[in-house]
């Protein structure tokens, strides 16, 4: 008979002697030069969790735990999701976020469940008063690998300039006299079939537009910050009244850039900035096309998402001019155009501040429209 040798599982002191030796190597690594390369800043509260997590891994790895040394690097790789997330949030957002992040991590490690979820729901919560997620949104844990935090690009979300719309007549028109020749005639049916002067849904169209929907080729947009958050984050600020002073930037600690800088490249940079959070909340935030309508709107026009209307709107004029139409229908405003009351029109389609200016532009661009 061959002599088998004996196998022993680990000792209480191999056990004592390997948690020691993690601890030491979880102790002695470098968090400082993994910060740098992370290009994170680490708190102590998360150091030590950060260390912990380097200590389950390197005791798994002494016992050849595959799966343990997985889930420690998972949980690391989820902190540091968190930290990153919690960068872009204002001071109060971070502190509270931070306590359910700690409160979530002890749940997990003592196996509380229950405990666990409500950590996850009062997360969600803190990102709900951010208005970075919708209510029918999951809320990712510490563990996930959270790709919807501000400035990381979601996995379901695509740039504006990854978008295919169909290709359609996307001119800019230096006169009014080009406009009306191409669209004059568009205009003047619709004007018929509502019973309306056609000069005046012209002039409608010039006031927002100065009679073009698109410039360089891509859609006219207006990317409204305070329709996108309820208050100003440390990505996108707003000034008082809301709807003044409208900044972005990247990432926290990086200098504040001009939403509005009669540029469409700085209006286009923070609606992908936005996408990267939210992805309808970011287009329903913006005013599109010849007339601007926001995108919000969506579903007067018949399209079922923000995002439809902006493709839509992305294959030509014709298309917008005809949302447009369905919109002043659907918010009942044919009778004040074809009263010709524009200050009930300009009060509801434009909201009541302004309103004698507008209508002033408005009746100016009505003449123009029909002299052209």
């Amino acid at each position: 008979m061959k002599w088998k040798e004996p196998t022993f599982g680990a000792t209480p002191m191999l056990k004592a002697l390997t948690t020691a030796n993690a601890h030491r190597k979880a102790q002695a690594f470098d968090l400082a030069a993994e910060q740098k390369k992370q290009k994170l800043n680490y708190p102590d509260w998360a150091q030590t969790w950060l260390r912990k997590y380097k200590e389950d891994w390197y005791i798994a790895q002494a016992s050849g735990d595959e799966v343990g040394m997985r889930k420690a690097q998972k949980l690391a790789e989820g902190l540091r999701s968190k930290l990153r997330e919690m960068a872009t949030f204002p001071k109060w957002a971070q502190e509270q976020m931070q306590k359910e992040t700690v409160r979530w991590m002890t749940a997990e490690a003592s196996g509380d469940i229950r405990e666990r979820l409500a950590a996850e729901g009062a997360g969600r919560a803190i990102r709900e008063k951010l208005g970075l997620i919708d209510t029918s949104t999951k809320a990712p844990s510490p563990s996930d690998d959270t790709k919807k935090t501000e400035g990381v690009k979601s996995l379901n979300t695509q740039k504006t300039n990854e978008i295919e719309t169909v290709k359609g007549d996307k001119s800019s028109f230096s006169t009014v006299a080009e406009f009306k020749k191409k669209y004059g005639d568009v205009i003047k049916k619709i004007g018929a079939e509502l019973n309306v002067d056609p000069n005046i849904l012209g002039g409608v169209v010039l006031v927002e537009s100065g009679g073009s929907g698109f410039e360089n080729g891509k859609l006219k947009i207006r990317f409204e910050v305070h329709h996108f958050v309820k208050q100003s984050t440390s990505l996108f600020l707003f000034g008082r009244p809301r709807s003044k002073g409208h900044k972005y930037r990247e990432s926290a600690g990086l200098p504040w850039k001009e939403v509005h800088t009669k540029n469409q490249s700085s209006e286009y940079d923070a609606l992908d900035l936005a996408i990267t959070q939210n992805e309808e909340k970011a287009y329903s935030a913006i005013s599109m096309g010849l007339t601007q309508i926001m995108g919000f709107n969506h579903k007067a026009l018949g399209y079922k998402s923000a995002k439809e209307m902006f493709q839509k709107f992305s294959t030509g004029h014709e298309v917008q001019i005809r949302g447009f139409v369905s919109f002043i229908k659907h918010k009942n405003l044919i009778k004040a155009l074809q009263k010709e009351d524009f200050n009930a029109f300009i009060s509801a389609y434009n909201g009541k501040g302004n309103v004698e200016q507008y209508t002033k532009k408005l009746r100016k661009n009505i003449i123009l429209y029909r002299n052209s």
